[in-house]
């Protein structure tokens, strides 16, 4: 792969029509075959416009990469037959142009390229493919951070089983990789997809800039017919805003105009360019409508037919009726020539400045673009809207764009929370009046909970000096609530603890030290301490929580009865909580009993305000009473819940889905614990695919329910013999399982050794030998590490080496085997000798054992004879009736 310029014939991504046909259409996307095309040619006037000479599809500038290419050739060519990479950068960093050329390049070596269109919003009517296509394919997905999560995965799912394609390659271009990739990696690893670690752009070197400043300078003087032009470099170059490879062409561009047209070097290089641009819309008779149109081409374009075309202008009254909708429509086409109508302008950076022009100038035009996305009965599907919201979101940093924005997100919240994207231009652009809107009426779904604290983290930061203490303890504790949904225990524990010591400091201030403002508190301090390791601190803010409740029951008035047996509620289930995870079983079970009792009384009054806490306190209850052995009473509790919460669920997902998937694995425990694992394992399925969804949203939370949950599946699995199922579970417990150690390994070593060991041993009941020696391998070292650390691992290791042994054994790799198995033999003699008892004559490492012997019998030799007289040592020590 050269880092020249391709000329001639390319891969345009991203456009909207010419030579492309459906490769692969589901309802959620489709995959678009693009072929390499020459560019149309173009009238004078159009090949000059600023939008048409800063568009990276028609390389009128030289490519010069600002990422080593050889990154992007190493990842293609890897021997993974699916694998992922997500290149990212601001706008105007160059993504589309790096994965055009990258694109073309994979083309001329024989690859198959596609385009992925998420099709939240519509799409025009294309043929099928009907020609064969490479075994190679390279598909390229722009505007990733755009798409809907649940769409991108259920498409990287059909690739992965698709099979068309031999090796492919799937490059996602995005602004940005916030949270983005954090979501993707974890589903990745679990769908067994390969993939490299993001690539950010860089931009250009300050040294290179000045060359490159010339190179484009005189590439745009060559397309505007003046080659003699040459414009003088700016004397800022060294600016960082000029690692752009955009704001480096924009300022050659308007170099070269500037020296065309006589005029001074223009300071504001976008407003010069779009002035330009601007000059052939200028028809008295039709200047306005073109504006308009394109405003509305840059925020819903392309529009997928010409009738659609025509009702966004008829619903955005930039036409009087269908006839004149056709000829705006013929007149923005002729403007700007595609396949498509309403082709948005390009690059998006300089169609974003347009949008800030155009509304600044156009009061009305504001005024009717928050009407026509905030209205009802519009010709606008959902993901119209999204779109549009979001290229305002990226467009926020000009105040009319950001005036608008904020008219249509607080007429309309909900279209806020539509996407991350919008959510973060509210916390980073809107007025603090909005923001706290947002913060403290916070939607609750997975998908927002790190918005959600960048909404908070803006709030407290907009606090003024000498603000009172208790706007301090307002931000504090919705900083402390947000972290605590995304799992950052520690930070959350932190904000908490602070506003409980300003509570106290502050406790004669009657506005703050209500003891049920307090109790709040430090229930909500509690979830952080528990989950984080702190359960004796968790158990002492609860008992706290509960002493200054029942110290003001006899003070509270009529009116504010439900309130404080609520809060009182609360602070039993959290301290029941803490206490069990201290092992204090009947005083938790006493403490969430009585929180069963309190909610009764509020539900029978409410019971769509308080019907699914009682159930949730209900779950407390069956699960505790499972950990105490009362199986039979637990169960009815739980599947009681289970019923209530599935209907709610069902309802209303996002405000259900944490407490239904825990009461479903609450319910799971305990018909394991009963022996009923054919119920078991369908309400463990259900709980995993919950948490699955809540884990690809919120990792730090919810990865460990996950594995959990997977853990106990398999182990109901094993129970009905459903060996492949169990192979699939046990898979991805693995997967989740290292994540989980990337972030504490000492916590999760045992568990990803049994689990390694698990897997080993069905893929060797299975007689998949070559699957099993590595996780078997695994196995062996993690648990013969853990041994140095503590003594219960030597207990399961012999069963580990001794399987492994049968494993190798099985491979013809004989002399392993044979090490292996006196490893085995050996840990086997120092356990009894250490423990003082006889070795189990029936247990699972005697038995594997013995299973050798034929086939160190067959090799004959001095190792293979040493193992046999060991293994009859073992047996002559064995216990003769003991088994495991």
């Amino acid at each position: 792969m050269t880092d020249s310029w391709i000329g001639g014939h390319n891969i345009q991504i991203g456009v909207v029509g010419g030579d492309i046909s459906i490769l692969l259409d589901r309802p959620s996307f489709r995959l678009e075959l693009l072929r390499p095309m020459e560019s149309p040619e173009l009238p004078a006037k159009v090949r000059h416009q600023p939008s048409y000479l800063l568009d990276p599809s028609h390389q009128v500038v030289p490519y010069r990469p600002s990422v080593s290419l050889e990154m992007l050739a190493s990842w293609r060519d890897n021997k993974d037959d699916l694998s992922v990479l997500l290149l990212h950068g601001p706008g105007g960093q160059g993504k589309t142009r790096t994965a055009q050329h990258f694109a073309a390049c994979a083309a001329s070596d024989g690859w198959s390229v596609a385009q992925a269109r998420d099709l939240a919003t519509a799409a025009p009517v294309l043929p099928p493919v009907k020609e064969p296509f490479a075994e190679r394919l390279l598909i390229i997905v722009d505007y990733a951070e755009r798409w809907r999560f649940p769409s991108l995965l259920t498409m990287l799912e059909l690739i992965r089983s698709d099979g068309q394609a031999r090796i492919v390659r799937i490059l996602l271009l995005a602004r940005s990789d916030t949270h983005l990739w954090d979501q993707l990696e974890a589903e990745l690893d679990s769908l067994g997809i390969g993939y490299a670690q993001p690539i950010a752009l860089p931009g250009f070197s300050g040294p290179s800039r000045e060359a490159l400043f010339t190179e484009a300078s005189a590439a745009f003087a060559h397309a505007l017919d003046a080659p003699e032009l040459s414009p003088p470099v700016p004397d800022n170059l060294a600016d960082p805003a000029y690692a752009s490879p955009l704001t480096l062409h924009m300022a050659a561009l308007a170099g070269v105009v500037a020296a065309r047209e006589g005029d001074s070097r223009p300071t504001d290089i976008s407003r010069y360019l779009l002035l330009h641009e601007r000059r052939r819309w200028n028809d008295p008779a039709t200047g306005d409508t073109v504006r308009a149109l394109v405003a509305l081409a840059t925020l819903f374009g392309p529009a997928p037919t010409r009738e659609s075309a025509r009702a966004l202008l008829l619903a955005a009254g930039a036409a009087d009726g269908p006839a004149e909708a056709d000829r705006a429509l013929k007149a923005h086409r002729t403007l700007y020539p595609s396949d498509r109508h309403l082709a948005p302008l390009r690059p998006d950076r300089f169609a974003e400045d347009f949008l800030g022009w155009y509304l600044s100038r156009d009061q009305d035009a504001g005024e009717d673009l928050a009407a026509l996305l905030t209205g009802d009965g519009t010709a606008l599907q959902d993901g119209d809207i999204r779109q549009a919201l979001i290229v305002l979101a990226n467009a926020a940093r000009h105040e009319p764009v950001r005036d608008l924005l904020d008219k249509v997100i607080t007429q309309r919240h909900d279209l806020a929370e539509t996407s991350p994207a919008i959510m973060l231009a509210v916390a980073e652009h809107l007025p603090i009046s909005t923001v706290l809107g947002f913060a403290v009426c916070p939607d609750k779904s997975a998908e927002l909970a790190y918005a959600r604290v960048r909404i908070a983290q803006r709030f407290a930061e907009a606090r003024p000096d000498g603000a009172p203490a208790l706007l301090d303890i307002i931000n504090l504790r919705l900083l402390g609530n947000a972290l605590l949904d995304c799992g950052e225990y520690a930070q959350a524990a932190n904000a908490l603890g602070k506003a409980i010591r300003q509570v106290r400091v502050h406790r004669d201030d009657p506005e703050i030290g209500y003891p049920v403002a307090l109790a709040d508190l430090l229930n909500a301090y509690s979830a952080p301490l528990l989950y984080g390791g702190r359960p004796h601190e968790a158990v002492g803010a609860t008992a706290e929580a509960i002493e200054l409740l029942r110290d003001q029951l006899p003070e509270i008035s009529a009116g504010d009865v439900s309130v404080h047996k609520d809060s009182l509620a609360r602070s039993l289930i959290n301290h029941a909580n803490a206490l069990a995870q201290i092992e204090e079983l009947p005083n938790a079970l006493d403490a969430a009993k009585g929180a069963v009792v309190l909610y009764k009384e509020l539900a029978s009054e409410n019971f769509n305000g308080y019907g699914a806490a009682l159930f949730r306190a209900q779950t407390r209850v069956g699960n505790l009473l499972s950990q105490a052995g009362q199986h039979e009473d637990a169960f009815w509790r739980e599947q009681s819940a289970a019923n209530t919460l599935r209907r709610l669920y069902a309802r209303s997902p996002e405000e259900h889905r944490e407490d239904y998937a825990n009461t479903l694995y609450n319910l799971g425990v305990t018909l394991d614990e009963m022996g009923l694992a054919e119920q078991a394992a369908p309400i463990l399925s259900e709980a995993a695919d919950l948490f699955r969804y809540l884990a690809q949203h919120v990792p730090l939370r919810f990865l460990d329910r996950l594995a959990n949950c997977l853990f106990l599946l398999s182990s109901a699995l094993e129970e009905l013999g459903r060996v492949g199922e169990r192979i699939r579970v046990l898979r991805e417990v693995v997967i989740v399982t290292r994540q989980l150690r990337e972030k504490e390994p000492d916590r999760y070593d045992t568990r990803l050794a049994l689990t390694l060991f698990f897997l080993g041993q069905e893929l060797a009941t299975r007689e998949d030998f070559e699957d099993a020696s590595p996780a078997l391998t695994e196995a062996k070292e993690l648990f013969q590490s853990l041994v140095m650390l503590q003594p219960e691992p030597a207990e399961v290791l012999p069963d580990v080496l001794v399987t492994l042994s049968f494993v190798q054994a099985a491979l013809d790799d004989l002399v392993a085997a044979t090490a292996t198995a006196r490893e085995g033999i050996a840990m086997l003699r120092k356990h009894s000798e250490n423990s003082g008892e006889a070795v189990p004559r029936g247990g699972f490492a005697v038995n594997g054992l013995k299973h050798l012997v034929p086939l160190l019998a067959e090799m004959g030799g001095e190792e293979q004879a040493a193992v046999l007289a060991e293994l009859d040592e073992l047996l002559r020590l064995s216990a003769p009736d003991a088994s495991r």
